[in-house]
């Protein structure tokens, strides 16, 4: 399996653009290639937004517990510069006094205070902002539903403790596989029962009770994703705008080689349906804080960034003086740089409360992602703003 960080090398036969824009990977994505983000259900910042606004597609990755997903702060909503407890603060104190690493609350199973799913609570938010962008790893294994258990029950038989390594309770608490008395013969049926179950959770608003399962882990999370959109697609190039947890494990020789030598041990089961290698070009997401939304203060601070710019070079002294007097606040209202498991920032909880759009102006969409951040804090500089 072959990763590249940068983007392809000129005349490779695959790929028919430089893809380093917005625009450029949706080009890809309308000439049929694998254009993805994988975000966690839970408070969504600006450089998603961003993604998703512009139609980057979203394959949430709905196995993530609320303590370890600490940069989407899932137990809590952001809205209004405020972080809201949505969770009581009994199973609050449970959360963060219990986990660890054979005990952890996966959030889709998990309840608000009012009764809802605590990761449709939040996926709801983001589906009355972006209808078309949102999906799920566990909805698109399904669509591929028999080659699915067909691969995960040879897994299961091959590979069994190193991809089904953990088992969620029925009431969404993941345990060592070792505790859920499942047999190899069954692991794949029910692990595609847990699958069901995720999407249900995250994407209908209907009681369900829920039994758990089987659930997968390590390099056959990614991977299996890949591999279902291989089969959809027929290529084997691939495009993935990633956090700052992806860019740090998915980059690492150790990962990449697990990686490879899983596509090895899969290709045993069916070389037809898995191919030699996989190139898969990575995209640093949390560049793209690019976003404002009109008639909200996020406007007039984007424009003076694309301002400065294109004309500072221009701009006198007393004029730029003017600017840097207006811009004082800008970093305050609308911050290049946050701290996610920190700060209560700008969420789809805000953007659908407001009921409008999030607007991506032309120049940021052509920009290179990888040098959104350069470009943001050069903007920043010359308002002389610290970011």
């Amino acid at each position: 399996m072959l990763f590249h960080n940068q983007p392809p090398r000129k005349g490779e036969e695959m790929i028919r653009i430089n893809p380093g824009s917005i625009d450029d990977l949706l080009a890809l994505k309308d000439a049929g290639a694998p254009v993805t983000l994988t975000s966690h259900p839970g408070n969504a910042s600006l450089y998603k937004l961003v993604l998703w606004s512009c139609g980057i597609p979203e394959h949430l990755w709905d196995v993530t517990c609320c303590i370890a997903d600490a940069n989407n702060q899932p137990m809590h909503r952001l809205v209004g510069g405020k972080a809201e407890l949505v969770v009581s603060e009994d199973f609050h104190r449970k959360v963060i006094d219990t986990t660890g690493p054979n005990n952890r609350f996966v959030t889709a199973y998990q309840f608000t205070k009012d009764g809802t799913r605590l990761g449709r609570f939040h996926v709801k938010a983001i589906q009355k902002c972006f209808p078309d962008a949102l999906s799920s790893c566990s909805r698109l294994l399904l669509s591929e539903r028999e080659k699915v258990w067909e691969m995960f029950d040879y897994l299961a038989r091959t590979k069994k403790d190193e991809v089904f390594g953990r088992f969620i309770a029925p009431r969404g608490v993941m345990r060592p596989v070792s505790e859920s008395g499942v047999r190899v013969e069954s692991m794949a049926g029910s692990f595609m029962e847990v699958l069901e179950e995720l999407e249900h959770l995250l994407f209908s608003d209907e009681e369900i009770t829920t039994k758990g399962g089987v659930c997968y882990g390590g390099v056959m999370v990614p991977l299996s994703s890949m591999l279902v959109q291989y089969w959809q697609t027929g290529r084997v190039d691939r495009y993935d705008v990633s956090g700052p947890d992806m860019m740090r494990y998915a980059t690492r020789p150790e990962h990449q080689i697990k990686l490879s030598q899983m596509l090895e041990h899969l290709r045993k089961w069916n070389p037809k349906l898995v191919p030699e290698h996989i190139v898969s070009h990575m995209y640093p997401g949390t560049a793209a804080r690019v976003g404002h939304v009109a008639g909200h203060v996020s406007q007039e601070v984007m424009k003076r960034k694309v301002y400065m710019l294109e004309h500072a070079d221009s701009l006198d002294r007393v004029r730029k003086r003017e600017i840097w007097e207006i811009a004082k606040d800008d970093e305050r209202n609308w911050p290049v740089q946050i701290r996610p498991g920190v700060d209560p920032y700008f969420s789809q909880h805000d953007l659908a409360l407001m009921g409008k759009e999030l607007v991506v102006d032309e120049f940021w969409r052509n920009i290179p992602i990888a040098g959104m951040r350069d470009s943001l804090v050069k903007a920043n500089n010359l308002l002389r703003l610290k970011s």
